[in-house]
């Protein structure tokens, strides 16, 4: 008997000793539930004070672009509890494109005209005589008509303002007069970021029109910051990401965690035996290429201006092959010329003019169509002094093409 009491003694402090842990543990759960809730509460309330974009001031502004994020890390990292937060924020700044553009080909000796249509994505980035909207240029190269989509689903046609080839970078403009002032209010300027600040494992997050069936999201992480890519003959340096790219997020927006623009998606280089690869344009070195396409004066070619060299373009092949700098290599300088005048020195190499970077006569010539004759400007080269090539800049008062 005395035997039975203990073992029933015994079995019910195993159950009220079990009974306080199981409501320990439940309690503690709880507790820890209610922390992360509360805090992953606190954390989307911060990311709602971030907006992704900012309205329309209804003002012109000067169409030049620069940063507009909060360098503040600690801020960054706040935002990465809840991304519907940052879809709401910037899903506004991001367009649909739709494209149309003639084909022509010969079939038995006979011409055809074959109307093709396209599609991709843009990142509104600024106002000024007009809505201006990013992308990539193959998404519109060779259309003849371009037609974006706001955030509310209304319509627009669109015209290209400006567009770099090599870059890969586009922009659109859209006249105000088209938009309601309804959709003014809703569609926002997409807030730039600072993609010089990325770091790999940085998480992004990519939007755009992916396959034409309307926008998207995607998540991921930053797989390299400075990867180089090269595409039909050209070298890019591009952040990779994991993040899914696919046909039609071209021209969209990769961000990062708190919603700030820091890359343009490039879906021209998905590959299809490739997974988990994606490629975007950073912004910061889009951004010098949009202002370059913005604040550049429309010139007559005659009133252009004119250098007077002849020159071979150094490929990186050429480049590594015979350690020259890639560029523009003088062969010949034409006598009383700007570039003699200004004693730039034969079998250098061209770099930039005005600051622009050129890589190819053809690059060089572009530059020099947007500088008016007859003014003073700078041209950047490497010159080859006792053996090494070094970085000089010189001076020049440029001619007048048609004289």
């Amino acid at each position: 008997m005395e035997k039975k009491k203990k073992h029933f003694w015994k079995k019910a402090a195993v159950v009220l000793f079990g009974g306080l842990l199981c409501g320990g543990v439940a309690s503690g759960t709880l507790a820890a539930y209610s922390y992360v809730q509360y805090h992953k509460e606190e954390k989307a309330e911060d990311v709602s004070q971030k907006p992704g974009g900012k309205p329309l001031s209804g003002q012109q502004g000067n169409g030049t672009l620069q940063y507009t994020g909060d360098k503040d890390a600690e801020a960054r990292v706040s935002s990465v509890y809840d991304v519907s937060v940052v879809w709401d924020n910037v899903i506004p700044s991001i367009v649909e494109i739709q494209t149309r553009s003639v084909q022509s080909y010969r079939f038995f000796g006979r011409d055809y005209e074959q109307e093709r249509s396209g599609s991709g994505s843009g990142v509104i980035i600024a106002q000024a005589e007009e809505l201006l909207i990013a992308t990539n240029n193959h998404v519109v190269d060779g259309a003849t008509a371009i037609e974006v989509t706001f955030v509310d689903g209304t319509k627009a046609e669109a015209e290209v303002r400006g567009c770099d080839a090599e870059e890969d970078i586009a922009v659109l403009a859209v006249d105000f007069a088209d938009l309601s002032e309804e959709t003014i209010k809703n569609i926002r300027i997409a807030t730039i970021g600072d993609s010089k600040e990325l770091s790999c494992g940085d998480m992004v997050i990519a939007i755009g029109n992916a396959a034409g069936k309307g926008q998207s999201l995607t998540v991921g992480y930053i797989s390299a910051v400075d990867r180089e890519v090269e595409i039909e003959g050209v070298r890019m340096r591009l952040i990779q990401t994991d993040a899914a790219i696919n046909p039609g997020n071209s021209g969209g927006a990769l961000l990062d965690a708190s919603g700030a623009l820091i890359g343009i998606n490039n879906a021209k280089l998905v590959a299809s035996d490739v997974e988990g690869i994606g490629y975007a344009i950073p912004i910061s070195e889009a951004v010098s290429v949009i202002n370059r396409m913005l604040n550049r004066e429309e010139i007559a070619y005659e009133d252009s201006a004119f250098l007077g060299i002849d020159g071979q373009d150094v490929t990186e092949n050429l480049s590594e092959v015979l350690n020259i700098p890639i560029g523009i290599y003088i062969s010949t300088i034409e006598k009383d010329s700007p570039a003699e005048k200004a004693g730039i020195p034969l079998y250098s190499v061209i770099t930039g003019v005005n600051g622009v970077t050129v890589k190819t006569e053809e690059q060089l010539k572009e530059a020099l169509g947007y500088i008016r004759g007859g003014t003073e400007g700078t041209v950047t080269l490497q010159e080859r002094v006792r053996g090494e090539y070094v970085e000089r800049e010189y001076q020049v008062v440029f001619g007048v093409r048609g004289k």
